[in-house]
């Protein structure tokens, strides 16, 4: 570089040095530049405080909108018990030496029954009731247009210091008290359910007379077989005194009953939880329904009507009963429940009541094996029959004993029914013989034999009774399982049975040889037992173990008999009673009369 370009360059940076300094700010120019530029800071900062305020302000109210939203609609649903709207669903529990019960703060209803001292079938705990699908509420309308259910609200509990009840309360005001109090009472088995209104003559609407209580209990399997309790299972009702009735179990019904009822029963194969009023329901709707998946039995359900008098205190008194069909328990309840137990109509319900239901209660209580205990049944049923048995062998042989004469005059007289009907009547009338003599008797044994085809099927005491083979006297007795289905007969064999089947082959053969029964008359009584095989297979093997044990006695009664019944002396008797002079029987008059109405008079 030459000495010129140095001294230029040196001038421009001596010019730009004292520009500088001649226009440097002063010290009132770099405050207020200070100043402007916090103040520019201050307006972002505020600026940014404002968005960022702005965001969470929307970000809170979109969550709190939905709440207010809520609440609002809780207050349109509600009203005046928006508050008890939601809660959380806990449990009480109470229980005694039979029942364990757990009670829900939602709707404050029993929720669940274990009956303690009984087992299901397969061995787990018996519940009776259990879940959410259950229903036990009351529903009213309010002043403020409300449609209220219980089972929508949450109740506060309140359990005794004895642990044996619980009060589930709703309190809206110091005067205004929803209350259940649910407790024992003395039977183990009876529960006490007391519903208390305080004040709520000023919640209810005017126009509202009738609280509507709705019950509803999906019915849980408990035993072995499906179609028995399907079949054993439905409603029973009593108007006030009068006996109870009850809808079919065979058919899906309803029934709207008008009229006021004690009690309300959802009776099982072998349990039941029944309903009852101190003061009677009003009214009430039953409708039993089949469930179609077989979760359940059925689905039983009761709409009840409750008189509301619209007073300031208001109770309604009532008490449920969670237990087994036993006879002389349901008896003690006092107010004719025991009629839920199936002992048959008229003479067949008699003999049950009067005789097989006490010759059980009083056995049982000094023998624990029911299979004895049936034994010993018969035993006294045949010593009872037996007069008639001996009246109907005896019958029998004078009938065989005049069967040659018999078949003279159908050989002489067999083109002629109406002239050999004259004849074996005069026959009759001479030897002193009653044609239906064997038949009544037997015919009076028959109530017997089907009151124990009502009793056994029903019977509490039997279940789960073991005895020999049989694991459970109440049910059939499987000794082989075939693993597939004989139409008419079932997938297994059944042991008692093929024995009572067998018995009464054999004293089939044996009655046919006494009376001398053939042709058709012949075949038909042997086919009946084998029809009998497949209709019993299914049936409680106590029934069967029953029917076997009876016509072994019969066979034995008949073969004792037989030793004392001498067909000669009998002869010879009847000979000696032709010579006597006639005397009609009532009997022997209506024969006449019917053969006179036929167009032949016997006594010529």
């Amino acid at each position: 570089m030459d000495r010129n370009s140095i001294i230029g360059l040196g001038l421009i940076f001596a010019i730009l040095i004292t520009f500088a300094y001649i226009n440097q700010p002063s010290p009132e120019e770099i405050q207020a530049a200070k100043i402007k530029q916090d103040s520019i800071n201050l307006v972002r900062i505020q600026q940014d405080s404002i968005a960022l305020a702005s965001v969470q302000t929307e970000k809170k109210m979109a969550e709190i909108a939905p709440k207010l939203i809520d609440s609002s609609a809780k207050i349109n649903a509600f009203g005046y018990f928006a508050n008890f709207s939601e809660g959380a669903n806990e449990f009480t529990s109470i229980e005694n030496d039979e029942l364990k019960l757990k009670i829900a703060n939602k709707g404050g209803r029993i929720f669940q029954v274990e009956l303690k001292n009984y087992k299901r079938s397969d061995g787990s705990p018996l519940v009776l009731l259990d879940g959410e699908e259950n229903d036990f509420s009351y529903g009213f309308a309010t002043r403020d247009a409300k449609a209220i259910s219980t089972k929508d609200l949450y109740f506060t509990p309140k359990l005794s210091a004895d642990g044996k009840s619980v009060i589930m309360q709703l309190k809206l005001s110091d005067e205004q008290i929803i209350e259940h109090h649910i407790g024992f009472s003395e039977n183990q088995n009876l529960v006490d359910f007391k519903i208390k209104l305080t004040g709520m003559n000023e919640i209810i609407a005017p126009n509202n007379n009738f609280l509507d209580l709705s019950w509803k209990q999906n019915i849980l399997h408990q035993e072995k077989t499906h179609d028995a309790e399907k079949n054993t299972t439905t409603i029973y009702y009593r108007y006030t005194n009068e006996d109870p009735d009850y809808i079919s179990e065979t058919k899906d019904l309803k029934e709207d009953i008008k009229t006021p009822l004690q009690w309300i029963s959802y009776k099982q194969q072998y349990f039941n939880s029944s309903l009852l009023s101190a003061d009677n329901f009003d009214n009430a709707s039953l409708e039993t329904k089949s469930d179609e998946s077989k979760k359940y039995v059925k689905v039983l359900t009761s709409n009840i009507g409750l008189t509301f008098n619209h007073t300031a205190n208001q109770e309604y008194n009532m008490q449920f009963y969670f237990g087994p069909n036993h006879y002389k328990s349901l008896q003690k309840v006092g107010v004719n429940l025991e009629k839920i137990v199936p002992m048959g109509w008229g003479i067949f319900g008699w003999v049950n009541k009067l005789l097989t239901v006490n010759v059980f209660y009083f056995l049982s209580q000094y023998i624990s094996n029911f299979g004895i205990i049936i034994l010993l049944l018969t035993l006294i049923v045949k010593t009872i029959l037996f007069p008639l048995v001996y009246k109907s062998y005896k019958s029998s042989a004078k009938m065989r004993v005049l069967k040659p004469e018999m078949d003279e005059i159908k050989v002489k007289y067999g083109n002629d029914m109406a002239k050999m009907q004259q004849e074996n009547m005069k026959l009759y009338r001479k030897a002193g013989v009653n044609p239906m003599g064997g038949c009544l008797p037997v015919l009076l044994q028959m109530p017997i034999l089907i009151a124990m085809f009502q009793f056994f099927p029903s019977s509490f005491e039997l279940r789960q009774q073991a005895f020999l083979w049989s694991p459970d006297l109440s049910t059939y007795d499987s000794i082989l399982n075939l693993g597939f289905e004989i139409p008419f007969y079932g997938d297994h064999v059944s042991l008692f049975t093929l024995l009572m089947t067998v018995s009464t082959l054999v004293y089939t053969m044996y009655n046919n040889q006494m009376t001398g029964v053939t042709g058709q008359m012949k075949i038909i009584s042997y086919l009946m037992p084998i029809m009998f095989l497949g209709f019993f297979n299914n049936y409680a093997s106590g029934l069967t173990y029953y029917y076997f044990l009876s016509n072994l006695f019969t066979i034995g009664q008949q073969l004792l008999i037989r030793q004392f019944v001498d067909d000669k002396a009998l002869h010879a008797q009847i000979q000696e009673n032709k010579k006597k002079p006639v005397t009609k029987s009532k009997f022997q008059q209506k024969l006449e009369e019917m053969a006179k109405k036929r167009g032949f008079d016997p006594n010529k």
